[in-house]
């Protein structure tokens, strides 16, 4: 009986403030005005996140249906397990230092599906980041210890507008998917230089000097 004495009690408070608010307070032509300022603060949140999402687009470029070369990656030693790297890309070069004795690529890939992918819109990718990694698990755990959410990423976009980000944690597979590509655990050579090639299923190193021959035969 208890709650339901004050179940009761809580209703006829709730009836009263709304009798007192409809009695005091109801305006057909306030309420109009409320809707369309709401209307009109959610069309500039939506106009907002659209051009966002158009700015953070034109970092991406077309996946060619075959493996094309999409820039070049070069590397130079600086210090003791410590490299210069030298990304020659769609937008340009972008130079990199990283630590380590192996490196790996990063490269974001948004891939359409149903009525875009029908319509002929075709599969983008934009480098992301480029990392250094320690053979050592001590010397790794070290340098994990900064967090590789913490390095900066080569197309320069914050995490709080990253289209590609978005998209992935939304999971709208049924219209656009947030999918990726990796190069992962390539010795660094002081002077490697390499071609990178990328296509509808992956990204590939290819090497442009001995250097980067020797260092793709460490790792093979």
């Amino acid at each position: 009986m208890q709650y339901l004495g004050l179940a009761i009690l809580l209703g006829c408070v709730a009836g009263l403030l709304a009798l007192l608010a409809l009695r005091f307070g109801w305006r057909l032509q306030w309420v109009l005005s409320w809707l369309k300022g709401n209307l009109l603060l959610a069309l500039l949140a939506v106009a907002a996140g659209l051009g966002l999402a158009a700015w953070d687009l034109q970092h991406f470029a077309e996946i060619e249906p075959k493996a094309a070369t999409v820039g070049t990656l070069s590397f130079s030693k600086i210090g003791n397990q410590q490299y210069e790297a030298v990304l020659n890309g769609p937008q340009g070069n972008e130079t990199v230092r990283i630590a380590g004795d192996l490196w790996e690529l990063e490269v974001e890939v948004l891939r359409w599906h149903g009525l875009p992918s029908a319509l002929g819109l075709v599969d983008g990718y934009r480098l992301h980041r480029l990392l250094g990694r320690y053979l050592a698990l001590e010397q790794e755990r070290d340098s994990s210890a900064i967090g590789s959410e913490l390095l900066p990423n080569l197309h320069s976009t914050p995490p709080w507008r990253d289209l590609w980000a978005w998209i992935d944690s939304m999971e709208v597979h049924r219209v656009i998917e947030a999918d990726a590509f990796e190069v992962r655990f390539i010795p660094l050579v002081d002077g490697a230089r390499f071609s990178l090639e990328l296509g509808p299923t992956g990204l590939t190193p290819v090497p442009l000097n001995p250097a980067a021959t020797a260092a793709l035969k460490r790792f093979n």
